[in-house]
């Protein structure tokens, strides 16, 4: 689903400022434009440098930086599209998209605002129960865990005396955009079932959700892990205890790879810090099968950190114990999981072994790094076998094995990719072949990417007010004098020495691509 040309224009026309001041950041004026805190790195001196004219973040130390859409994107977790509906929220801007009328996608998010309202409404009066003489057995058992008056307001802990959530302690839940879409009510009595969730629904999607998200982001960039626990009050007393990287699934199934893929985005360490039984385990084990393969291709790194057995992170903290070194020393998951086969290994069932080993080699043979292959390889066969001899034989019979891997298979473009390419190839026509320029006029006027679209309002400058001057040279330079960005993402459009592809059919190509309007340029340079 394309956003309309209009609704872009209207979010990039916007001054870039309000909208990172809407988010909570601090903005300082320097100049004609201004400082704020980079998120796209651990910034403690405000490096993110903000101009309203050109529409344009962009740090001096990470080279991180974009428009708007980028700035929120990162800021939340969000998609492309995510990201410019919310900053047409922010703004005031009609959202419209190419494949719905614009009356139904008014109407349909009028109704999402009501819907939440409607669940704001509900989540106060749950709050508010919290402080009724008659909630008094509720407020022990907050008291009992530890809790502070602080932390229950900061999440927003209610009780719902009937109803669905009737005899409940009410957790309100918010999306990743940082919406409340519906509760957890956690038993604190006799009902059935710990834990009871609102119905899914379009708002409540339980596997797409992560309690806490919305609040741990800033603080997982900047420690550059999630801890993830099992127990929604697990979070709250950790959040308490000064540990605000930590959020917990909605479920105890393995989490959805879309899920994955995001809080990618917000850190590459995944701490899992799950019960010290069985139940944590078996959650340990559901996560790993989902996480297992980006972990194993680099993507993402993730560790257990064990509890002694038959504790929760909570029980850690009120008894005095060291939550953090726990942290601290987690293992990599696939020592975990070595030591946790093992631990329940009969050496002498040849079955058993043999299974094991399956298992294992179907792990580790899928490790690229050599070195972590060996020494993962003698791991296990020290957990496989009783003996050093035995265990250096297997060893060395599957250190020996040779490993094949397939190749990586061709992936087309994304439509967002195709558009960035065929735009940079319309300004390399442009600069370096003159004769073209009038056949591109038209064209040029369909760039939508914000870097390439700040080019050519140089490039219209430059043919405006001196034109014998529109040489790559020249623009060559007023890029080197421009900002930083701009250099690094086009010196190899602009160079003189670039090779530039201007055979028969170049054009209609180009003309082709850009005739898809509202294409979103959310892909790389």
């Amino acid at each position: 689903m394309a956003v309309k040309s209009h609704t872009l224009a209207a979010i990039k026309a916007a001054p870039l400022s309000s909208v990172i001041e809407s988010t909570g950041a601090k903005l300082k004026r320097v100049g004609h434009e201004f400082l704020a805190q980079c998120l796209w790195h651990d910034d403690t001196n405000p490096s993110l440098t903000v101009n309203d004219d050109k529409g344009f973040c962009f740090c001096h130390v990470c080279r991180g930086g974009g428009d708007a859409i980028d700035y929120l994107g990162q800021r939340y977790s969000l998609s492309w599209r995510e990201a410019a509906e919310k900053a047409a929220d922010i703004l005031g801007v009609r959202f419209e998209t190419d494949d719905e009328d614009p009356e139904v996608t008014r109407r349909r998010r009028e109704q999402r605002r009501k819907s939440i309202d409607s669940l704001l409404a509900d989540q106060e009066k749950y709050a508010n129960n919290l402080h009724d003489p008659k909630a008094g057995r509720i407020r022990q058992i907050l008291k009992d865990r530890g809790l502070t008056k602080a932390a229950a307001k900061e999440f927003g802990l209610g009780f719902a005396p009937a109803g669905f959530f009737g005899g409940r302690i009410t957790v309100p839940i918010y999306d990743h955009k940082g919406d409340l879409v519906g509760w957890t009510g956690r038993a604190c009595g006799d009902q059935p079932g710990k834990y009871k969730n609102s119905a899914d629904s379009d708002l409540f999607q339980k596997k797409l959700l992560v309690f806490n998200e919305h609040r741990a982001r800033d603080a997982a960039r900047e420690a550059g892990s999630l801890v993830f626990v099992e127990g929604h009050l697990d979070v709250v007393s950790m959040w308490q205890a000064g540990i605000r990287n930590v959020v917990a699934l909605q479920g105890t199934g393995a989490p959805d790879a879309q899920v994955l893929k995001r809080l990618a985005k917000v850190a590459k360490t995944f701490i899992l810090c799950f019960d010290g039984d069985a139940g944590g385990r078996k959650a340990a084990e559901h996560f790993i099968s989902a996480a297992g393969p980006m972990a194993l291709a680099g993507q993402i790194n993730v560790s257990i950190a064990v509890l002694p057995e038959g504790t929760d992170p909570d029980e850690v903290l009120r008894s005095g114990g060291d939550l953090y070194g726990y942290l601290a020393n987690a293992n990599s998951w696939l020592d975990w999981v070595i030591d946790t086969w093992a631990s329940s290994l009969d050496t002498s069932d040849t079955a058993m072994v043999t299974a094991v080993e399956d298992k294992l080699r179907s792990l580790i043979d899928s490790l690229r790094s050599q070195a972590l292959r060996t020494h993962y390889i003698d791991r296990a066969a020290r957990a496989l076998t009783s003996t050093e001899k035995e265990a250096e034989k297997l060893a060395k019979q599957w250190g020996n094995r040779q490993f094949f891997y397939e190749a990586e298979t061709w992936k087309p473009r994304s439509p967002s990719e195709t558009r960035n390419v065929v735009e940079r190839r319309l300004l390399r026509l442009f600069v370096h072949r003159p004769l073209l320029r009038t056949d591109l006029a038209p064209l040029m006027e369909k760039i939508q990417h914000p870097t390439l679209v700040w080019l050519r309002e140089r490039l219209y400058e430059l043919q405006e007010h001196c034109p014998r001057d529109l040489t790559p040279y020249n623009v060559m330079a007023v890029v080197a004098a421009a900002e930083p960005q701009y250099m690094q993402q086009l010196r190899t459009l602009v160079r003189p020495n670039v090779i530039v592809d201007d055979s028969p059919g170049v054009l209609e190509h180009l003309s082709l691509i850009l005739a898809i309007e509202e294409t979103p340029t959310d892909g790389p340079l």
